[in-house]
């Protein structure tokens, strides 16, 4: 029971169960499409090419650039939804995610498609660190609500390219993203007439306010001064906790990033002629990565069960020793050994995914969450992009397997670095 005159220090908005479960299903879905819009491009890259008669280097360079805004753009959101509500952000997102798949669908000409991806990639940018700051916000069980979120994530990833690739063939290339046009749509009227939370208490932001228009430190919503607010996300924001786990999501998201940039071609290439394929390395690989992804899935949803027995940030730690182990051994080994490794490195590094959310959610202040999840997604996504063409020169001038031993390295110094991390500091 709280003491009188004792403030809590990290005071959630208390929501119903089924408040919690609409913003969590609206998120998820929100999410899912997200990573199925993103990834349309790539799977249809062929279809684009033959339609506009473009080259690889054009279409590598549109890809460039609509995938460095979609990272990117995570950083100014992220401080920008901390000074607003955020409910209205991921409407922009919803609104803006469905008019420029509209405006792909009807493009008659690769200019005006070009420009409609590019957008994409901009406003997709707007989900994760206002996704996942609501998620934070979101009822008492946290990791089985991240857990849920992030499975949704990965099975967008998933499908992406069977959603695509037979809308695309079958439809036409632009057909997929006449879809997503519909789907992103319902999304936006749904959050609307769903009841969803995913805010501070109205309470703590009073008091914030309220706190800022006195000392002039800095807090959210309008109250907060503009010039003291950099020097209150200074006091507030940067602890030695949040800065080593930013350092550690930096290393592990260049992981993942240069790992599925060259899982397929590698398993196809190791496994081409395994279980029921016969020198079919395209399939072979995109089977094998498929599957990985499905196991990453199921163990994803499972790491709330860790949490019950070790402290999230020590069963972090030991989930990227585990995932860097195994990825060492991937790339050290062939055929059934080969198999099993890239299974296991795919179960327990998804498995970190919604612990990582977790510790972001207890080391990074209400007022400053969707900043911390804006560099957070940045760190993993924007500046981990720098892993493909390090591996493709890795792959280039050594061999194509010593990409996963030097990606496995990276993990085991994720890993000592992460032994630095202690309990969060707003748990």
């Amino acid at each position: 029971m709280e003491k009188k005159g004792i403030k809590p220090q990290n005071p959630v908005k208390p929501e119903t169960s089924s408040i919690a479960a609409a913003t969590t299903a609206l998120l998820s879905m929100s999410h899912f499409f997200c990573h199925v819009a993103i990834l349309t491009y790539p799977a249809i890259l062929l279809l684009i090419k033959n339609k506009f008669h473009a080259n690889y280097e054009t279409l590598g360079i549109l890809a460039g650039i609509y995938l460095f805004l979609f990272g990117a753009g995570s950083l100014p959101v992220g401080f920008i939804a901390d000074k607003v509500n955020k409910k209205k952000i991921l409407r922009i997102y919803l609104a803006g995610m469905s008019l420029f798949s509209f405006t792909a669908y009807f493009s008659g000409n690769f200019y005006l498609f070009a420009a409609s991806i590019v957008l994409m990639g901009f406003i997709g940018s707007i989900y994760h660190p206002v996704g996942l700051s609501m998620m934070s916000f979101t009822g008492t069980n946290k990791l089985r609500a991240f857990a849920i979120h992030g499975i949704a994530g990965t099975l967008g990833v998933a499908v992406s390219a069977a959603f695509a690739g037979i809308l695309g063939f079958f439809f036409g290339y632009n057909f997929p993203y006449l879809v997503l046009g519909i789907v992103f749509l319902v999304l936006f009227v749904l959050s609307y007439i769903l009841k969803i939370g995913g805010e501070p208490a109205k309470s703590y932001l009073e008091s914030e306010q309220k706190k800022s228009k006195e000392t002039g430190n800095g807090g959210v919503g309008k109250g907060a001064s503009p010039q003291f607010y950099f020097k209150g996300f200074l006091n507030d924001f940067f602890h030695l906790n949040l800065v080593i786990i930013f350092i550690v999501e930096f290393l592990n998201g260049f992981v993942f990033q240069g790992v599925f940039s060259f899982l397929p071609a590698y398993a196809g290439l190791e496994l081409k002629n395994f279980l029921f394929f016969h020198d079919q390395a395209a399939a072979a690989g995109g089977f094998f990565v498929t599957a990985a992804l499905i196991i990453g899935v199921i163990f994803q949803y499972n790491s709330t069960r860790v949490t019950q027995h070790y402290k999230p940030h020590r069963a972090f730690s030991v989930l990227v020793l585990i995932s860097g182990v195994f990825l060492l051994i991937s790339g050290l080994t062939h055929n059934f050994i080969l198999l099993l490794s890239i299974l296991a490195f795919s179960a327990f590094n998804f498995s970190i995914n919604p612990i990582s959310n977790l510790m972001i959610s207890k080391n990074a202040h209400q007022k400053y969450r969707a900043t911390a999840y804006g560099i957070f997604f940045f760190a993993g996504f924007g500046v981990g992009s720098v892993a493909a063409p390090i591996g493709g020169i890795i792959a280039q001038t050594l061999a194509l397997h010593w990409i996963f031993v030097m990606f496995g390295v990276a993990l085991l110094i994720s890993f000592f670095i992460s032994l630095a991390i202690k309990n969060g500091k707003y748990d």
